[in-house]
């Protein structure tokens, strides 16, 4: 039962799997498995998922190898495990924040809008990374092959796509006093 314990004391956070040791990694199988087998998943489906291999997924849920960092981070996702937790929230309140400003704007200006806006949004990605870089760039493959009709909550696969703000039909002004 102490891998029970130790299995809850694990945090499920990019930065707690990136700084796991090779023995708090092995004790990730379970949970992997775990949840897999919670959403109905056989192994090759969460391999199309995923991409990881399904040999790799049986040798961890196994415990039979550490899964790599990158490995376990990519399953988790797949499994939708909010691994950004406040960042995500962070985020979305921005979001939230963003969308009814580029709504608010005629239709006929919205792309041009949001197009001046993707470069001092680009600008301030190359000044202030984020502090992460786990994640493979590949790893936006894998998300695009996830199974249709599920839900990805994922905020890093979100992309802004001018054409699809500007062609938004909602028009409501996010401050009727002031018009729209």
């Amino acid at each position: 039962m102490a891998i029970d314990k130790d299995r809850k004391e694990l945090p499920l956070t990019r930065l707690g799997i990136e700084r796991a040791t090779q023995q708090e990694r092995l004790l990730y199988g379970a949970t992997v498995e775990q949840l897999r087998k919670a959403k109905r998943l056989t192994q090759t489906q969460l391999e199309e998922m995923s991409g990881v291999t399904s040999r790799t997924i049986r040798n961890i849920e196994s415990g039979a190898k550490a899964g790599q960092a990158d490995k376990l981070i990519r399953l988790f996702i797949a499994l939708d495990v909010d691994l950004d937790g406040e960042q995500r929230a962070e985020v979305e309140q921005y979001l939230a924040i963003l969308a009814p400003l580029i709504r608010s704007i005629h239709p006929d200006h919205r792309l041009a809008a949001v197009n001046a806006l993707i470069p001092d949004l680009t600008d301030a990605v190359r000044r202030h990374p984020a502090p992460s870089k786990s994640e493979p760039a590949s790893l936006d493959a894998h998300r695009a092959s996830r199974v249709r009709g599920r839900r990805q909550d994922d905020l890093s696969s979100v992309r802004l796509d001018a054409e699809v703000l500007a062609a938004s039909t909602d028009d409501t002004a996010i401050d009727p006093e002031r018009g729209g």
